[in-house]
């Protein structure tokens, strides 16, 4: 039996996590003689548990078991979320940490989010779960994965070779989105404004791998692309990538931009060129994004299904805390909401 206090803490701890005591631990001098120590050395035991939460106790009665902790093997589990302050901000990422966070805590189990590399270098305790968020923690996943190698790492919304992750089928996304200017909407000249096709894991190329399936697939259909930087995404880089979009094929009649704000280009050249929203132009974004939702008419997109991320996401950090094999998962694709950019509400 191991001699150290914080051992046998560790193995009380562990067993009371387990199931093996339930309700209260036996009396000082049962568990002295059970880890062969003095007494002395089992009160400090009970100290360090009573610091873990796991027991309650006065001086003179029995140590009562946590009951929150007896037989829950998660219980005070550290789960570390790594995400930029822009990710967070987003609908879809703010709703599936919310749901995550208090399914976790229903577990009580303990969730840390942190935003920069710096507030890592504070981190004093032993995560055991990491979620790493799209590709915006790469840095800081290196980081904590340096500092603790043994912990599982999750990643969300980022397909890896080397990790667990929970991923939207994005190819079906852009397949999706062609089909439903296609099929519903009639057009045949289709546009899309692409972004960062060069990262052929991430969301925004595998969009355009699935418009470009769905065009392999039907060769009435004409697709033109463009694809804006990635540091013009957010500035009017879709907008002149529409005028190029035009110049390519006059006839375009419908346009699937990667994302909503690369939409907002899109909603911008039709103003300036006196084009009607579907009449003239249909729309169809991605993401759901809240400034999407002023735009007029409103912009047809897709919604990720946070409930059912989230879901899967807990339990793949549950699978990894009790050291299963890692699983890989890809969901179905998000929903598509139907808005007056594509069909005449």
């Amino acid at each position: 039996m191991p001699s150290d206090f914080k051992n046998i803490a560790k193995t009380i701890a562990d067993g009371i996590k387990s199931g093996v005591y339930t309700e209260t631990l036996p009396s000082i001098a049962r568990l002295s003689e059970q880890f062969d120590v003095c007494p002395a050395t089992v009160k400090r035991v009970l100290a360090q548990l009573q610091d873990w939460d796991l027991v309650s106790g006065e001086h003179g009665r029995c140590v009562r078991i946590n009951p929150k902790a007896e037989g829950n093997v998660f219980f005070h589990k550290n789960i570390v979320i790594l995400i930029s302050l822009y990710m967070v901000s987003l609908p879809f990422f703010e709703e599936t940490l919310t749901l995550l966070t208090n399914m976790l805590s229903n577990l009580y189990m303990t969730t840390h989010i942190f935003f920069t590399k710096d507030q890592l270098e504070g981190c004093s305790f032993v995560p055991d779960c990491i979620i790493a968020v799209s590709n915006t923690s790469m840095v800081m996943l290196e980081t904590l994965k340096k500092k603790y190698p043994e912990c599982p790492v999750v990643r969300l919304n980022n397909i890896s070779n080397n990790y667990s992750f929970v991923e939207s089928d994005n190819i079906l996304v852009g397949y999706e989105a062609i089909r439903h200017l296609a099929d519903d909407c009639g057009h045949r000249h289709i546009g899309m404004i692409a972004t960062q096709l060069q990262y052929e894991k991430y969301c925004f190329r595998q969009r355009y791998d699935g418009a470009m399936k769905y065009v392999a697939e039907h060769p009435d259909i004409k697709l033109s692309v463009v694809e804006v930087p990635s540091q013009e995404i957010y500035g009017q880089g879709s907008y002149h990538q529409m005028e190029k979009l035009m110049e390519m094929d006059p006839e375009i009649t419908g346009v699937f931009a990667s994302c909503d704000m690369l939409a907002v280009g899109v909603y911008a050249y039709a103003f300036q060129h006196n084009l009607r929203i579907p009449d003239d132009l249909a729309v169809v974004g991605c993401d759901n994004e809240n400034y999407g939702k002023c735009l007029v008419p409103a912009l047809t997109t897709f919604v990720e299904n946070y409930m059912e991320v989230a879901k899967m996401l807990f339990q793949v950090i549950l699978d990894a805390i009790q050291g299963k094999k890692p699983r890989q998962a890809r969901f179905t694709t998000p929903v598509l909401l139907i808005k007056g950019s594509t069909i005449k509400l």
